[in-house]
């Protein structure tokens, strides 16, 4: 169930980037600070990427992750690092090691998680993002993507309580 989780939120972030032209793709949204798809893209992708090759050294390491510009100008990019990577999350538990920022003059240090664990955050996180998106979208005037998309399944489940109350 965790990975069908995340795999939904990458399809229909993927299924999105189909529906953009690269310049709505790349379109600095006065809403968000001047931030674009593509940047919430690109942050989405480099953090999974974190997730799953930590995965092969046995730590995660967010804060020094590897920022590949070229992902937030080139959707064509994007989409297929998306289908790459949800080719690859499928893994089992395991523990892991994740890197943590220290405070002002703190160095770095672990703490112990899970893959799953990782993955559960990795699902909210690209929640998150999609919700950043949609603002976006809303910016271009692009109805292009249903009322779920960027809602966390805690809130769709919850309103779907309401509705039948």
């Amino acid at each position: 169930m965790v990975f069908q989780q995340l795999e939904h939120q990458l399809n229909a972030l993927y299924n999105l980037l189909i529906s953009l032209n690269n310049e709505q793709y790349q379109f600095k949204c006065l809403h968000l600070g001047q931030a674009s798809i593509g940047g919430h893209t690109r942050h989405i992708i480099e953090l999974l990427k974190c997730a799953i090759d930590g995965y092969q050294v046995d730590r995660i390491d967010y804060i020094n992750r590897n920022r590949n510009f070229e992902i937030q100008e080139n959707k064509y990019l994007a989409q297929d690092i998306l289908l790459q990577l949800m080719s690859q999350i499928f893994k089992e538990d395991k523990m892991l090691h994740l890197a943590v920022e220290g405070l002002e003059s703190l160095p770095e240090f672990d703490i112990s998680t899970t893959y799953l664990r990782e993955i559960v955050y990795n699902t909210e996180h690209t929640v998150h993002h999609l919700a950043l998106i949609k603002v976006a979208l809303i910016e271009m005037n692009l109805d292009i993507v249903n009322s779920d998309f960027g809602m966390a399944y805690s809130t769709l489940k919850f309103n779907k309580t309401i509705q039948t109350s």
